[in-house]
Formats: C-alpha cells, structure tokens, sequence
C-alpha cells in the first residue's frame, strides 16, 4: 500500500474533524448571549445546546410527582429558560413503561424523559431502551446514592425516595403506643387498620415488600397482620388512606406518606408514626430513552433538572430528594432524622411477581 494511501486517510480524517469543529462553532454562534452563558450550556456544550434548540421540543412521561413538579412550576421555568416545549404523558407507572414497550415494538418512541420507580428503570434496562446518560451536574453528586439502585451504573439517575410509615387517627388509637411494627399485632385494632392493596405494583405493595425483606418482620409479620388485625384494603392512592383514617374509617394506616401531611387542614386528627424498625422505601429516577426523538433537547432537561432549585421545587410539590441542601416543607417528609429500613433486593424490586403471588395467598386473590 505504501505511505502515500495512509496518509491520504489521515489528511482526509483530519480535514474531516476539522469541518466538524468549524459546523459546531458555526452552530453555537447562533446561539442568543444568554443561552450561550447558560450553567446547563457551559456543562453540556454549546453544540448539544444549539441542536437542543433546533429540537425544540421534548416528550416527558411520568408519574403524579413529576406531574405536580411541572404543572406547579417546572415546566415553565424551563420554556421560559430556554424555549424548549414540554410535551407530557402523564399515568399509572405500568401503563407507562407498557406504552414504552408498545412504542419499542413498533419503532416509534414518542417518549424522551421518564421518571418512574428504579423498578421500572431495572425492567426497561432489560429490554435495551435506555440510554446511558448521566448529567454533568455537581449536584446529582451529593445525592446520597446508598438508597438507589447502582447497577448497572448510568442508565438512570436518582430523584427522589418514596418513603412510607404509619399514620394514626389520634380520637381513635393512641400513637404513642405504636413503637414497633408488632404493637399493631393486637386483636383491639381487629377491623380497624387499613392498607393499600399489596397484590400488584403500588405503594402498597412496596410497603409491604419492605416489610417481607426486613429482619425480625417478615412475611410471618404480615400473616399475623392478617390472621390478627384482618386489615381492609383501601384502592386508590396514598391521599386517599390519609383522607379515609382522617375522617375516621380506619383508626390505622399502613402506607401513608410524609408529604400527605403538607395540605392536611390545621388540627386534622392526624399522626405521623415511623415504628423503630423504619420507613419503608423505594427509590425513583429519571432517564432518557435510547431511541428519543429530542435527546439533546432531554440532555439540557435532565442537566437542568439537577440544579438545586429544581430538585427543591421537586420536593415542594412532591417527594423527598435526598440531597443535604434540600429542605422539606414539613418535618414528615425527612428521610434523615427517621431510619429506613433495609433495602429491597435489586431482584427482588426488578422481578417482584413472585412476592404479589405470596401476597395472593395471605390476602386473597384479586
């Protein structure tokens, strides 16, 4: 072949990286003065920003919580921001990842940024759509990262911690006599407790799969939970347990939340108990899909959202991130000054039908 090829194909390679660099800096002179001075610029690039722009758009598909955080601010202060329009999806986390699913099947994802319970982000890292991506942000660091799943490494990145305890109606049970999750085990709470369904993917069920996975409790806990205090089950949502003990249906309910706590009306007869073995948890994140039709416009959304006002508004309107710059609005909603109990497996949150099928069998079938 002789020199003179190879160094036709490195004089080519090298006349081609700079075309790119000329194309990018050409790009990001477009830029306005303010954007191009933007932190989420400076972190990403002004290339990335500049095709974000071009974007214009992205689609975000969520939960409740992520709703609230854009409905009650987020979504404007990035338009505003940025001129980047958020288009929304929001509903039930499984009929979310199934429309994922439905969209990856027929090669026509809609969805850029998802935000969902690390059970979901296990479940759809399995079926490849994911895309590998962590912001550049100084603060997704000082997220404590003990509580989220880490393996595999990348795919997602850590919000927030749906942590759950014990609420009780103080006209009809006495708090202070609930130290441990064995105090409920009493015939006189018999008809009285109420909990959310943990026969399929919920709250509930995350509650009570904690509880399984905790040692000294157990699944011989929730037989005798059963056996003992026949709980009534409650559909719905975590506001609608917190609204059935309050107006006195229930004198106990398992699966209640901190943030229940943020609207409830001056006096409600309403405490806030975590028993000695711990709250109850179960992490959530945030992540772009690999097939995103905007994914630089997603890159400046997720660079963004991990600025410290945005993981702070997210807690105002929804749940706690564990992050030691991010005040709670109310005391209930602290996961630091309150233990956890132990983590969920991995396996056993990415894989949980063998624990609904157990629960089945205490509880009844659906």
């Amino acid at each position: 072949m002789g020199l003179a090829p190879l160094w036709r194909r490195v004089a080519g390679l090298a006349g081609m990286t700079f075309a790119t660099a000329l194309a990018t800096q050409a790009l990001a002179q477009q830029l306005p003065a303010n954007i191009a001075n933007d932190p989420v610029t400076k972190l990403l690039g002004a290339d990335v920003m500049a095709a974000a722009i071009k974007e214009g758009s992205l689609t975000w598909y969520g939960s409740s919580t992520s709703q609230d955080f854009l409905e009650q601010g987020g979504k404007e202060r990035f338009e505003k921001r940025y001129g980047i329009k958020i288009n929304t999806v929001f509903a039930p986390l499984r009929n979310i990842t199934d429309r994922i699913r439905t969209e990856t099947a027929v090669k026509k994802v809609v969805a850029d940024v998802f935000d969902g319970n690390d059970q979901y982000m296990l479940e759809l890292y399995e079926l490849g759509v994911l895309m590998k991506f962590q912001p550049p942000s100084p603060e997704i660091k000082k997220i404590n990262p003990i509580t989220f799943v880490r393996d595999p490494e990348g795919y997602w990145n850590p919000v927030h911690l749906s942590a759950q305890g014990i609420i009780v109606n103080t006209r009809l049970a006495d708090p202070k006599e609930i130290t441990s999750y064995w105090d409920l085990i009493n015939p006189k709470f018999r008809g009285k407790v109420g909990i959310r369904d943990p026969r399929a993917s919920s709250g509930g069920a995350w509650h009570m799969l904690n509880i399984y996975e905790q040692p000294g409790l157990g699944v011989d806990y929730i037989k005798k939970l059963q056996d003992t205090v026949k709980p009534v089950i409650v559909g719905g949502s975590a506001d609608a347990m917190r609204d059935a003990v309050v107006r006195g249906q229930f004198a106990i309910g398992f699966s209640g939340r901190g943030e229940n706590f943020r609207d409830l009306p001056k006096g409600a007869p309403l405490a806030w108990v975590v028993p000695k073995e711990g709250m109850a948890w179960t992490p959530s994140s945030l992540a772009i899909l690999k097939d995103a039709p905007h994914p630089n416009a997603a890159k400046v959304m997720l660079t963004w959202f991990f600025e410290l006002p945005q993981l702070q508004l997210w807690t105002d309107t929804g749940r706690p991130v564990p992050h030691p710059e991010v005040k709670v609005p109310v005391p209930e909603m602290s996961v630091y000054d309150y233990p956890l109990m132990v983590r969920i497996p991995d396996q056993h949150l990415a894989k949980p039908n063998f624990f609904f099928k157990e629960m089945e069998a205490v509880f009844g079938v659906r």
